[in-house]
């Protein structure tokens, strides 16, 4: 009965009802990625409105000792108390499990191929194939895992390429940028005339749109009731932190209405072929090539940088970045 479930309201002998059964989660709340205080705080009682609002449908199945030596175990049936009206399942927004065996490939060079293989078949996914947006707007993880996924892609390369730039001089960074300017005509895919934004910087933009939208769903169905003490807020304030940043960082740099601008001899094919082993990628010497007016990038990132509580606020904003990209792996 509800009533024997109640007389195991300690965290040292903890049960807790679900779906009109009985779970003894003594062991498991001590792993809970949602921290000991979640379920605590249902000690005993009946946490069935709460479990379904947050987690899928199959998720405390999926868990069950003794699959899980830790995992919750099932005591049965709790008289006087309505299971739920949803039959769980299997989870719904979670891709499928991973095969067994090596996949034909033994190995680390097989561990490698099919890590590659999986992390562009994620970028590619990133948007249009996350379970978010078929008929409504939902809050399943699937939206802000792989937009992050192409997110953090993104912003690899891009600090990447920025650092070897800043190290190479002002024509690789600045060619950098031109390269980017050189394909704006892919924006709208080619058919909007002068488009300010490429195809790239278009889907990157829907990407932190799904990100951002998905994550404030989540972070108002699922945190919103919780206390700030909680820890339930941090990814919405650090997320939150981290868009602050990006209007930012976009206003210094992309849509900056300080920039100058310099000339610059850009590759005919986009890149200089001949000098990628020189580490020479986005400019050429060649005095054939006809000079181009392009931005001065370099000279706005001297320039931005050079004062101090510019440094402080991007330093800042990159540790709450970290912060924020760890809490959401864990």
């Amino acid at each position: 009965t509800l009533d024997d479930v109640g007389k195991h309201n300690k965290e040292s002998d903890l049960w807790i009802v679900v779906n009109g059964k009985a779970y003894d989660v003594t062991k498991w709340v001590q792993v809970h990625p949602g921290g000991v205080q979640a379920i605590t705080a249902y000690a005993g009682k009946d946490a069935t409105d709460e479990w379904n609002c947050i987690h899928k449908p199959g998720t405390i199945e999926k868990n069950l000792f003794p699959g899980n030596p830790n995992g919750p175990v099932d005591m049965g049936a709790v008289s006087g108390v309505a299971p739920s009206q949803a039959t769980p399942g299997p989870p719904l927004d979670d891709d499928k499990p991973a095969p067994e065996g090596n996949g034909g490939i033994p190995g680390i060079l097989g561990a490698i191929i099919f890590l590659a293989f999986n992390v562009v078949l994620m970028l590619l996914r990133t948007i249009f194939f996350t379970g978010n947006l078929v008929f409504k707007f939902e809050n399943n993880r699937n939206g802000t895992i792989r937009s992050a996924c192409f997110l953090l892609t993104f912003t690899i390369v891009h600090v990447a390429g920025n650092f070897v730039g800043m190290i190479k001089g002002p024509n690789e960074a600045n060619g950098e940028g031109y390269f980017f300017d050189r394909i704006a005509w892919t924006g709208g895919l080619g058919l909007v005339k002068d488009s300010p934004l490429s195809v790239v910087e278009e889907y990157l933009a829907l990407a932190l749109l799904l990100h951002v939208s998905v994550a404030l769903k989540r972070s108002w169905d699922i945190s919103i009731n919780y206390c700030l003490n909680t820890g339930r807020w941090n990814m919405l304030l650090s997320g939150l932190t981290i868009l602050f940043f990006l209007t930012v960082h976009l206003a210094d740099i992309r849509f900056s209405s300080q920039m100058k601008y310099t000339m610059l001899r850009p590759p005919p094919y986009f890149v200089a072929w001949p000098g990628v082993l020189e580490g020479r990628v986005f400019y050429e010497t060649d005095p054939s090539i006809p000079l181009q007016r392009v931005r001065d990038l370099y000279t706005r990132e001297v320039e931005l940088f050079k004062d101090l509580g510019t440094c402080f606020l991007y330093t800042a904003c990159i540790v709450v970045f970290w912060c924020h990209m760890l809490i959401g792996w864990k």
